[in-house]
Protein backbone atom coordinates (compact mmCIF):
# COMPACT_ATOMS: atom_id res chain seq x y z
CA UNK A 1 0.00 0.00 0.00
CA UNK A 2 1.06 3.72 -1.13
CA UNK A 3 2.15 5.65 1.84
CA UNK A 4 0.85 8.76 0.01
CA UNK A 5 -2.71 9.41 -2.21
CA UNK A 6 -2.10 9.95 -5.97
CA UNK A 7 -3.14 12.43 -8.22
CA UNK A 8 -6.08 11.49 -10.46
CA UNK A 9 -8.12 12.53 -13.43
CA UNK A 10 -4.88 14.89 -13.70
CA UNK A 11 -5.21 14.64 -17.50
CA UNK A 12 -8.74 16.02 -17.69
CA UNK A 13 -7.56 18.24 -15.06
CA UNK A 14 -5.56 19.95 -17.60
CA UNK A 15 -7.78 19.93 -20.40
CA UNK A 16 -10.26 21.08 -18.69
CA UNK A 17 -7.84 24.33 -17.52
CA UNK A 18 -6.96 24.92 -21.09
CA UNK A 19 -10.88 25.24 -21.84
CA UNK A 20 -11.30 27.79 -20.03
CA UNK A 21 -12.10 31.04 -21.96
CA UNK A 22 -10.78 33.75 -19.35
CA UNK A 23 -7.11 33.99 -19.95
CA UNK A 24 -7.00 35.46 -16.80
CA UNK A 25 -8.37 32.67 -14.71
CA UNK A 26 -6.97 29.90 -16.94
CA UNK A 27 -3.61 31.33 -15.96
CA UNK A 28 -4.58 31.55 -12.18
CA UNK A 29 -5.63 27.60 -12.30
CA UNK A 30 -2.81 26.93 -14.49
CA UNK A 31 -0.72 27.89 -11.89
CA UNK A 32 -2.37 26.30 -9.09
CA UNK A 33 -2.25 23.22 -10.72
CA UNK A 34 1.29 23.46 -11.85
CA UNK A 35 2.50 24.09 -8.06
CA UNK A 36 0.67 21.31 -6.96
CA UNK A 37 1.97 19.11 -9.03
CA UNK A 38 5.48 20.35 -8.38
CA UNK A 39 4.94 19.84 -5.00
CA UNK A 40 3.25 16.92 -4.58
CA UNK A 41 6.30 15.41 -7.19
CA UNK A 42 9.35 16.77 -6.44
CA UNK A 43 8.95 17.15 -2.67
CA UNK A 44 7.63 13.99 -1.62
CA UNK A 45 7.29 14.47 2.20
CA UNK A 46 4.59 16.91 1.19
CA UNK A 47 2.19 14.57 -0.83
CA UNK A 48 -1.35 14.52 -0.20
CA UNK A 49 -2.16 11.47 2.36
CA UNK A 50 -5.03 10.66 0.37
CA UNK A 51 -5.70 10.23 -3.52
CA UNK A 52 -6.80 14.00 -4.89
CA UNK A 53 -8.77 14.06 -7.63
CA UNK A 54 -6.93 17.11 -9.87
CA UNK A 55 -10.29 17.53 -12.10
CA UNK A 56 -12.57 18.25 -9.00
CA UNK A 57 -10.00 20.54 -7.52
CA UNK A 58 -9.70 22.65 -10.91
CA UNK A 59 -13.48 22.91 -11.43
CA UNK A 60 -13.07 24.63 -7.75
CA UNK A 61 -10.01 26.56 -8.15
CA UNK A 62 -11.92 28.18 -11.76
CA UNK A 63 -15.00 29.25 -9.39
CA UNK A 64 -12.67 30.49 -6.98
CA UNK A 65 -10.48 32.18 -9.88
CA UNK A 66 -12.75 33.67 -11.89
CA UNK A 67 -13.98 36.42 -9.22
CA UNK A 68 -11.40 39.02 -10.25
CA UNK A 69 -13.42 41.96 -8.00
CA UNK A 70 -13.32 39.61 -4.87
CA UNK A 71 -9.24 38.68 -5.80
CA UNK A 72 -8.70 42.26 -6.22
CA UNK A 73 -10.70 43.48 -3.65
CA UNK A 74 -8.99 40.58 -0.89
CA UNK A 75 -5.76 41.72 -2.37
CA UNK A 76 -5.89 45.17 -1.53
CA UNK A 77 -6.76 44.12 2.31
CA UNK A 78 -10.65 44.01 2.31
CA UNK A 79 -11.90 41.56 3.92
CA UNK A 80 -14.35 39.39 1.70
CA UNK A 81 -16.15 36.32 1.91
CA UNK A 82 -13.96 34.56 4.20
CA UNK A 83 -15.08 32.76 8.00
CA UNK A 84 -12.96 34.09 9.97
CA UNK A 85 -13.58 36.60 12.68
CA UNK A 86 -12.99 40.39 12.74
CA UNK A 87 -10.87 42.43 14.94
CA UNK A 88 -13.43 43.42 17.30
CA UNK A 89 -14.02 39.05 17.72
CA UNK A 90 -17.25 39.10 15.87
CA UNK A 91 -17.25 36.29 13.23
CA UNK A 92 -18.08 37.39 9.80
CA UNK A 93 -20.04 34.14 8.30
CA UNK A 94 -20.88 30.86 9.77
CA UNK A 95 -19.15 27.79 8.21
CA UNK A 96 -20.60 24.99 7.38
CA UNK A 97 -18.37 23.46 10.49
CA UNK A 98 -20.60 20.21 11.21
CA UNK A 99 -19.02 17.39 9.31
CA UNK A 100 -16.19 19.19 8.17
CA UNK A 101 -13.92 17.82 11.09
CA UNK A 102 -15.21 14.10 10.16
CA UNK A 103 -14.17 14.57 6.72
CA UNK A 104 -18.27 14.87 5.65
CA UNK A 105 -19.42 16.63 2.98
CA UNK A 106 -22.99 17.29 3.45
Amino acid sequence: MSEHGHLIRWEEAFAFMRSIEDSVTRNLVNMALVRLVIKTNLQKTAAPQTDLDMLYLATVLKEFFEEHEVLARTLQGERVGAFFEDEEGTEVEHAPREGLERGRRD
